[in-house]
């Protein structure tokens, strides 16, 4: 891995620089391809925002995810350009500091405080499972759908 790429990813996991004046926080809507990331600001309104060329296959964003940007003038459609995606832990640094997070986007983040029993919560009532959940189904495979008619049976074919 080449040192501007080994600097990138330490600086996005370690540094949690505050938001400058000019910069927004925005919550990720959907991923539109082409580094584009569709993004909506604290107040309602959605944006399209660029990821830069050096973010590339070393930090993913997700919907429902945070990241800071630097909106701009709007050259197209694209308004924006991302400077930094945040993590659980840079969250909760800004909300930590006064003024920093959005009020609107408080719902969005869940609170650690609330502790959620997954087995009382789903029904889980087995005790052989040791506590998970049950299989889904492979949909990989066609189900096979099998018919049982009591009136036809293999001995009345003619």
């Amino acid at each position: 891995m080449s040192h501007r790429r080994k600097h990138v990813l330490q600086e996005a996991l370690s540094e949690c620089r505050l938001p400058e004046p000019d910069e927004s926080i925005l919550r990720v809507l959907s991923l539109r391809g082409s580094n584009l990331v569709e993004a909506e600001l604290p107040d309602g309104s959605v944006t399209l925002c660029r990821m830069p060329q050096k973010f590339n296959k070393m930090l993913w964003v997700k919907r429902g995810s945070f990241v800071v940007a630097k909106l701009g003038e709007s050259d197209g459609k694209v308004n924006g350009e991302v400077y930094q995606v945040l993590y659980a832990d840079h969250v909760k640094q800004f909300k930590k500091e006064p003024g920093v997070w959005p009020p609107e986007f408080d719902d969005a983040v869940p609170d650690e405080t609330e502790e959620v029993n997954v087995e009382e919560e789903a029904g889980y009532t087995d005790e052989s499972d040791d506590g998970l959940p049950p299989l889904e189904a492979n949909t990989n495979h066609r189900r096979m759908v099998y018919n049982e008619d009591d009136e036809s049976s293999d001995d009345d074919v003619i």
